[in-house]
């Protein structure tokens, strides 16, 4: 599958027949070579897609009708193999797993910065940015001065906040993540602890397309083959550990700890020559369909 179009989207908006929406969303891609997953649940939907150029409009005209708001929706174009392996539509809970416990109204009390305001706004002396992604994600990169949480998973960042919200409660806080989902449960449950947050509109991903990203070190890590993307929303320089799925930097794969399809820095001490049967297999699979 070449000349795609990658759409990241998602919206929160109230659901009462997933069932329904599900079977739409299914009859509508079924003609369409579509890769990706799309994630329905009481709160709204999320999803990444992979499709062929020419469908781009109508898909997006699709997915506003739907209810999703244009700045949520994100397209960067990639010329490979394959971005993702299958099309699916997942019923969940919660389209993005937070266990914050916030309703609908609370999450559309949140407080945005357009991106071409965020470098203006982060530059006071006041601001503290926060990065409300997972480790892993920091490591690829980050906004300049920002402040590593630390988590391994999304669900970490509510203690998080709780450790340092009589801290936060006296400065204004910046925050972002990959496409702003994260960020509009992550904000009003800080706004809840009487901590000042704001949220860059649409994501790192809104940044990268609006303005020169300026203050933004690295490349941003995304959920699919590309591994990450750069400035311009091209396929990085990043590659993906076989054995432990974790981000490798050009300077890692130096590391003598590094075996490509095999071991990484991050990994090598848990290598078996049980798992390494296993690993050479995985990676004649990810060979063929990449």
């Amino acid at each position: 599958m070449k000349n795609v179009s990658v759409i990241a989207f998602y919206s929160f908006f109230r659901i009462d027949d997933l069932e329904w929406i599900e079977k739409n969303i299914q009859t509508f891609f079924q003609p369409m070579e579509i890769k990706g997953t799309i994630l329905i649940g009481p709160e709204g939907l999320n999803g990444t897609i992979a499709i062929p150029f020419l469908e781009e409009k109508k898909t997006k005209d699709y997915l506003e009708e739907l209810g999703v708001q244009p700045l949520n929706i994100k397209v960067s174009k990639f010329d490979g193999k394959r971005v993702f392996n299958q099309f699916k539509t997942k019923i969940k809970k919660e389209i993005v797993t937070s266990d914050f416990d916030l309703s609908i109204e609370e999450i559309e009390q949140g407080q945005f910065i357009d991106p071409k305001k965020w470098d203006e706004f982060i530059n006071q002396d006041d601001v503290e940015i926060i990065d409300t992604r997972n480790d892993y994600e920091f490591k690829v990169g980050h906004f300049q001065k920002a402040t590593n949480p630390d988590i391994k998973t999304f669900r970490e960042f509510k203690k998080y906040i709780e450790d340092r919200k009589s801290e936060l409660q006296n400065k204004k806080v910046a925050i972002y993540c990959t496409g702003g989902i994260r960020c509009e449960k992550a904000g009003p449950l800080m706004q809840k602890y009487g901590i000042d947050t704001y949220q860059l509109k649409g994501g790192i991903l809104k940044y990268f397309e609006e303005t020169p990203a300026s203050k933004w070190d690295g490349e941003c890590f995304v959920f699919d083959y590309r591994v990450s993307v750069d400035k311009k929303l091209q396929p990085g320089s990043n590659e993906l550990c076989y054995g432990c799925n974790m981000p490798i930097t050009p300077e890692e794969k130096l590391s003598p700890h590094y075996e490509e399809g095999f071991t990484c820095p991050h990994c090598y001490e848990q290598l078996t020559e049980k798992k390494r049967r296993s690993l050479a297999d995985k990676r004649e699979h990810w060979k063929r369909i990449l």
